[in-house]
C-alpha cells in the first residue's frame, strides 16, 4: 500500500509538471498529507518528488516521453539579452554616447538521430552584418520599434559522432582566439564540413573546411566565394594545461579588379580615389596561424595570486597576405586571467590584448566593429574585465584604443585615421 501510494503521488506530480507551474503546489499537498499519516516519512516524499522531476528530465532530453509529442521533446531553446551603454571619443569628431539593446533568439531540433535544423533571431538591420545592436531612443525617436532579422538558418548533417556537414546560413564554424579578424556577429552563408576526432583523453585533431558566399554580382552574373581549409589540434596535459593550436587558409575568388563591397569598411586598397568607388587592387588569399594556451592554478602555492586567478591563457593570431607589397600582415597577441569561464556570482575574468592590421592583410568587411569600426590599417590595445551577478548572468567593461598605421587617399575625413577610444559597458542575460 506504501508503495502504491507513493507510485500514485508520483504519477499525480508528473501530470501537474505538464500541465503548469500553477498545480505545482497541489502535489505538495498530496505529498504532504501521505507524510501527516504516516505513509511516508519527510524524506521519501522529498525523494519521489526529487526522482520523478528527474526521470522526466531524462525522458524529455531522449524524446521518450509518452504525454509529449516527440517533435516537442527535440527542440531546444536558447537566447540572450544586452544591455549596453557605449562612449566614443575621437579627435574631429563630436564625441557619441549612446544606450543599445540586443536580443538573441535560436532554436533548433533533432530531425532524426543524424540531422538537425537550427533558426535563429536577432535585433540588427539588414545593412549592416557585424552588428545586432539596436540603438535606444535613435533617430525614430524614443520608444520607437526595433527591428528583427534572421540571424541563421541552417540544417546539419552528422552520419558519425566526428563528422558534421552544414548548409545555410550558420554560426562561424571557424576557430580563432580573438576577434581580429571575424566579428562575432557574422554568420556567414554556405556550406561546412567539420571533422573533430579523439585520438586518445589527450589528443584531438580537427578539420574545418568551408565555402562562403560573399555576394552576386548582378551586373556580371558571377559571385565572390570564399574557401576555407582549417586544419587544428589540441592537446591537455594533466587536466592542468590545454593547448589550441590551428592554421587557416583563406583563398577567393572574384575580388582583385571587381568593386568594393557595399558595407566595406574603406581601408584596403582600390585603384579609385575614394572609400566609395574603385576595384580592389589586390586578392585576399591570405594565411592565418592561430594559437591559445590555457594553465589552471598557474600561481598554485603563491599568496594571494594562488588564491584569487585560478587560470590564465595566452592566445595570438597571425595573419599574412603574400600579394601586396606593403601593409600585408598582421596579428594580435593577448593574456586573460581569472576564471576560466565566467558563469556564476563573483567570478571574473580580465583580458588585455595588443593588435595590428595592415591595409590589405585581410578582406576589410569582416573584422571586429568595434575596433576601429571595423577597419584595417590600424593598431590598437582592448582591455576587457567581466564579472559574474549571478547564473548565467554579468557585467563586461570593454575598453579600445585604436589609431591608424597610415594617411591614405581612401582613409576618407581626416577623423578616420585619428586615434580613437571606445568604452563599452554590458549587462548580460543568457538562457
Amino acid at each position: 500500500m506504501k508503495k502504491f501510494l507513493a507510485v500514485l503521488a508520483a504519477s499525480g506530480f508528473t501530470v501537474l509538471c505538464l500541465v503548469g507551474s500553477s498545480f505545482a503546489g497541489e502535489i505538495d499537498l498530496l505529498l504532504q498529507k501521505l507524510v501527516e499519516k504516516g505513509v511516508l516519512t519527510a524524506g521519501e516524499a522529498q525523494q519521489v518528488k526529487a526522482e520523478t522531476k528527474e526521470e522526466i528530465r531524462k525522458e524529455i532530453s531522449q524524446a521518450k516521453y509518452d504525454l509529449l509529442p516527440e517533435w516537442l521533446q527535440k527542440v531546444k531553446m536558447k537566447g540572450d539579452f544586452r544591455l549596453r551603454y557605449a562612449y566614443t571619443k575621437q579627435k574631429g569628431i563630436k564625441d557619441d554616447s549612446k544606450g543599445q539593446i540586443r536580443v538573441r533568439l535560436g532554436l533548433d531540433t533533432k530531425i532524426n538521430d543524424q540531422m538537425k535544423v537550427g533558426i535563429g533571431m536577432a535585433t540588427g538591420s539588414t545593412s549592416n552584418p557585424r552588428s545586432t545592436n539596436a540603438t535606444i531612443a535613435d533617430s525614430n525617436g524614443p520608444a520607437s520599434f526595433k527591428s528583427i532579422i534572421l540571424d541563421y538558418a541552417y540544417g546539419s548533417y552528422s552520419p558519425t559522432t566526428w563528422l558534421t556537414f552544414t548548409g545555410g546560413k550558420f554560426k562561424n564554424p571557424i576557430w580563432q582566439p580573438n576577434d581580429l579578424l571575424w566579428d562575432g556577429d557574422l554568420n556567414p552563408e554556405g556550406v561546412s564540413a567539420q571533422l573533430d576526432y579523439n585520438l586518445n583523453p589527450y589528443l584531438g585533431l580537427f578539420l574545418n573546411g568551408e565555402v562562403f558566399a560573399l555576394t552576386q554580382d548582378s551586373e556580371s552574373n558571377s559571385g565572390r566565394t570564399m574557401f576555407v581549409v582549417q586544419p587544428g589540434i589540441r592537446y591537455n596535459w594533466q587536466d592542468k594545461i590545454n593547448f589550441k593550436g590551428a592554421v587557416a587558409g583563406y583563398f577567393f575568388t572574384g575580388l582583385k579588379d571587381r568593386p568594393r563591397f557595399t558595407n566595406s569598411s574603406g581601408t584596403n586598397s582600390t585603384t579609385g580615389a575614394t572609400s566609395t568607388s574603385g576595384n580592389y587592387k589586390y586578392n585576399y588569399n591570405s594565411f592565418n596561424p592561430s594559437a591559445e594556451m590555457g594553465i589552471k592554478d598557474p600561481f598554485a602555492g603563491v599568496p594571494v595570486l594562488g588564491k584569487y586567478i585560478p587560470y590564465l591563457g595566452i592566445f595570438g593570431d597571425f595573419i599574412y597576405n603574400p600579394d601586396p607589397d606593403t601593409g600585408k600582415s598582421g596579428f594580435d597577441a593577448g593574456v586573460k586571467f581569472g576564471s576560466e569561464k565566467v558563469g556564476g556570482w563573483k567570478q571574473w575574468q580580465a583580458k588585455i590584448l595588443f593588435a595590428k592590421l595592415g591595409r590589405d592583410a585581410w578582406l576589410d568587411i569582416l573584422p571586429d566593429s568595434d575596433r576601429y569600426n571595423g577597419k584595417t590599417n590600424m593598431k590598437s590595445v582592448e582591455a576587457v574585465l567581466e564579472y559574474g551577478l549571478g547564473k548565467n548572468s554579468s557585467l563586461v567593461i570593454d575598453y579600445y584604443w585604436a589609431e591608424a598605421l597610415s594617411r591614405s587617399a581612401s582613409a576618407g575625413t581626416s577623423g578616420s585615421f585619428v586615434p580613437q577610444q571606445v568604452l563599452q559597458v554590458d549587462w548580460n542575460l543568457k538562457w
